[in-house]
């Protein structure tokens, strides 16, 4: 199972209440150079364009999104593998789970350091360009670290480094790929192309759940860190033979005056601002507590790490029926629905608390992992669709920095919440909050402004 590392998007990306917001010009196919340029690169092969519009494989059509599509299908299995990887080399290595937290933080502190620039980067540069260059740049960091263990060279430090530096790819990787589906889908197929993206890391991940404790306890962690290391390489392959986009709107001035721009494009819209918060409250007393103590009851209650297990699958075989649902579904008001959609986040919760039967958790995992992808799809596709086409890296960069810096403080707490109450209250909190929070959010007028045209 994974955090809403999106609310953002992108694992892991996440506000003026007047009329005006549903008509910004970003939402209209206005004739300027960059929807020209995003109309050209999302030309679909053949296929009658109605039949296109109603299917939701019509973002298929347009060579460049299949392209990408592909490499992210194969990163993406990578991509699930490598967290079991890493943990158990760490293991191997020190036997200690402070130093495990250590390298786990290596990972996520460059993206939560350097995520806003990562999305000045990705609206002043080429996003094909930019996720080139992070992907070789994880290819090179994982391809080490499984060179050293397979050669039994790894010192923990190495290790952390190593972490430091793929981080820094997530960092300028995840904005940048937000406002390249714009252009490569076209606006009227972001949701559907959000949505495959979905389907694909979900599959990827039932996929790599097992193939991932195969290939450590057979070969060993540095192999299947090999294998991610490999992916991106076929990631950057892909990325490689895209167009380079042209006709795109640059940011005035240099890159800091970039994310102040952003930050001012940002705050206009309160309905994203209402969004990220609930995204950033959720994800510290909902979804981290579950993350933590989710284990803790597996083990005490469960049978260990085999119901952990069956959970993190019904989790991800959820996320997959989410990612046709987010495919399928057009919400009038997309705001408002992923709110809502956010409540099937609360059973989890509750009934870890109890705790119930297996059987019971799993159908509450799938329900939960259903959600967490309805919900980043159309957190992503409403960026996408309101918001010029200029700031969407850079609107995603903070939405992904709220979510990214409170996934480990609530991780953090919920440990000492824990000792302190028993985790069962811990539990049981969350899923009070999580209605709690909803409930609040959609008082906020904002939310029902953000509309979608039917059809």
């Amino acid at each position: 199972m994974s955090d809403h590392s999106h609310r953002s998007t992108p694992g892991p990306q996440p506000l003026d209440p007047t009329a005006r917001e549903t008509h910004h010009p970003a939402a209209r196919e206005a004739h300027h150079p960059a929807a020209d340029a995003a109309r050209h690169l999302a030309a679909p092969d053949t296929g009658p364009a109605s039949a296109r519009s109603r299917s939701m494989f019509a973002p298929l059509a347009a060579r460049g999104f299949r392209r990408y599509y592909l490499g992210q299908t194969a990163s993406a299995f990578g991509d699930s593998l490598t967290p079991l990887a890493v943990a158990f080399a760490v293991l191997h290595l020190t036997g200690s789970p402070v130093d495990l937290g250590i390298v786990v933080l290596s990972t996520r502190l460059p993206v939560i350091l350097l995520t806003l620039l990562g999305g000045a980067v990705g609206d002043r540069f080429s996003r094909r360009t930019v996720m080139l260059l992070a992907d070789l740049t994880r290819f090179a960091a994982h391809g080490i670290t499984a060179v050293l263990l397979l050669t039994g060279a790894a010192h923990l430090w190495m290790l952390i480094v190593l972490q430091l530096i793929a981080g820094v790819g997530a960092a300028f990787f995840t904005p940048a790929a937000a406002g390249l589906v714009t252009g490569l889908a076209g606006r009227e197929h972001v949701q559907a192309a959000n949505s495959l993206i979905s389907i694909s890391r979900s599959a990827a991940s039932i996929l790599a759940l097992g193939a991932a404790g195969a290939l450590v306890a057979l070969v060993g962690p540095g192999w299947a860190i090999l294998v991610d290391a490999l992916t991106f390489l076929v990631s950057a392959a892909f990325l490689y033979r895209l167009p380079i986009e042209a006709g795109r709107p640059r940011p005035s001035g240099g890159v800091l005056a970039g994310i102040g721009g952003g930050f001012a494009e940002f705050s206009r819209h309160r309905w994203l601002w209402m969004w990220t918060i609930h995204s950033a409250l959720t994800n510290v007393l909902v979804v981290s507590p579950i993350l933590v103590l989710g284990p803790y009851v597996a083990d005490q209650h469960l049978g260990g790490a085999p119901a952990w297990s069956a959970i993190g699958i019904a989790y991800a075989v959820g996320g997959l029926a989410g990612g046709f649902a987010g495919a399928r579904w057009r919400p009038g008001r997309p705001v408002v629905a992923a709110l809502l959609f956010f409540l099937l986040m609360a059973p989890l919760p509750a009934l870890l608390a109890i705790p119930a039967p297996l059987w019971l958790l799993a159908l509450a995992a799938a329900a939960a992992g259903m959600e967490v992808v309805v919900y980043n799809v159309l957190q992503t596709t409403s960026i996408q669709r309101h918001l010029p086409e200029e700031f969407v890296a850079r609107a995603t960069s903070v939405t992904m920095l709220g979510a990214l810096v409170a996934a480990p403080v609530g991780m953090g707490l919920a440990g000492p919440a824990a000792a302190l109450l028993g985790s069962g209250p811990v539990l049981s909190a969350g899923a009070v909050v999580a209605v709690v929070v909803t409930a609040m959010s959609l008082l906020v007028p904002p939310v029902w402004r953000i509309r979608e045209e039917s059809g």
